[in-house]
C-alpha cells in the first residue's frame, strides 16, 4: 500500500481580495488565495461569487435602492489564515487601498487571533494603496517572487516598491456609483459638474493619490479619455516595456479596444484582460474600464 505524498510546506502564501479582479485560472496557477466581498441587495447578503452579474447590472441601471457592499469579516479571513497556515510558513495578505474599506482593519483583528492559533505562522498585512488592475499586478509579481525562491523579507520589499510603480487609471460612464457609494473625494466637484455637462472622467487611484480617487482628465466621448489613458501611460513609462492589466464592467468590446490601443503604443511584457466582480460594478456602474500599469526597470 502506498500512502499519498504531502505537498511540501511552502514558505511564503499569497493571498488577497476578488477586487484585484484575478481570474481563478491565473489564482490557481500561482496559488493566490482569493477572499470574496459581500453585496447586500434587498436586505439579502451574497458572496460576490453567488452573484448574477447580468441582473446586478439590470438593477444597477435603475438607480434606485442600489445594493450595498462590505469587506470580508474577521472570522473569513481568519479562516483563510487557517487555510493558508496548512501550506506556508508565512502568508502575505495583500489589501485593496484601505481608504475604501474596512478590511485591513479585519484583517488586523483576525492576524491577532492567528497569533494565539497559529503561533508558527507569520502573517503581514499590506495595503496596496489600489484597487482591480493595479492590485491584480501587484498580487501577481508578489506570487511569482515566491516561485522565484525569494523569502518574506524579500517579498515584502518587492510588494512595497511595487505599490509606488503601480499607476492605476479609471474611466466610467458616469461618477453617479461613485459618488453614491461614497468613493469619490476629489472627484465630487466633477461628478456635481457632471449631472450639467455630457463627459467622460479619468480618475486615478494608486499611491501617488494617497489610496483616494483623484480626478486626471475629461473629454466628451469614452474614445478621447481611453486615448487620453495611453497617453498618460506613454508620458510616464517613456520607452520603457509595459506590464498591464485591464478590467471592465459589462463592456467587452471597449476593454478590447483599449487592449488593442495600449498594443499599438507599447511592446507588453503582459497585458491581462478581466471582467471585474460585483462589488466593483456597483460602485463604479456598468461601463467602467479600468487600466494598470507600470514599466519594467
Amino acid at each position: 500500500m502506498y500512502l499519498k505524498k504531502r505537498e511540501a510546506m511552502k514558505e511564503v502564501a499569497i493571498m488577497t481580495d476578488d477586487i484585484a479582479t484575478i481570474a481563478p485560472e491565473m489564482a490557481q496557477k500561482f496559488g493566490i488565495r482569493i477572499i470574496p466581498y459581500h453585496v447586500v441587495i434587498d436586505g439579502k447578503d451574497y458572496l460576490d461569487t453567488e452573484i448574477d452579474m447580468g441582473r446586478l447590472y439590470a438593477r444597477l441601471r435603475r438607480k434606485e435602492n442600489l445594493p450595498t457592499t462590505a469587506p470580508p469579516n474577521t472570522r473569513e479571513i481568519l479562516d483563510a489564515y487557517h487555510e493558508l497556515s496548512q501550506r506556508a510558513k508565512a502568508i502575505i495578505h495583500i489589501s485593496m487601498t484601505s481608504v475604501f474599506t474596512a478590511q485591513c482593519q479585519a484583517a488586523t483583528q483576525a492576524k491577532e487571533i492567528a497569533s494565539e492559533e497559529l503561533p508558527s505562522t507569520t502573517i503581514e498585512i499590506i495595503d496596496s494603496q489600489t484597487v482591480g488592475p493595479g492590485q491584480l499586478l501587484i498580487t501577481l509579481e508578489a506570487a511569482k517572487a515566491i516561485t522565484q525562491g525569494k523569502n518574506i523579507k524579500e517579498i515584502i520589499k518587492l510588494v512595497n516598491q511595487m505599490i509606488l510603480k503601480i499607476n492605476l487609471l479609471d474611466i466610467r460612464d458616469t461618477l453617479f456609483y461613485l459618488d453614491k457609494g461614497g468613493r469619490i473625494f476629489e472627484a465630487k466637484p466633477w461628478a456635481e459638474a457632471e449631472q450639467a455637462s455630457s463627459f467622460r472622467t479619468i480618475t486615478e487611484i494608486d499611491a501617488s493619490t494617497g489610496g483616494k480617487t483623484k480626478p486626471m482628465a475629461r473629454a466628451k466621448t469614452k474614445n478621447q479619455v481611453m486615448r487620453k489613458m495611453v497617453d498618460i501611460a506613454r508620458e510616464r513609462v517613456g520607452n520603457k516595456r509595459l506590464h498591464a492589466a485591464i478590467s471592465h464592467a459589462n463592456v467587452p468590446e471597449q476593454a478590447e479596444q483599449l487592449r488593442k490601443m495600449v498594443l499599438s503604443h507599447f511592446q507588453c511584457d503582459e497585458l491581462y484582460v478581466n471582467e471585474v466582480p460585483a462589488t466593483i460594478a456597483v460602485h463604479n456602474g456598468e461601463g467602467l474600464i479600468e487600466f494598470g500599469f507600470y514599466g519594467s526597470d
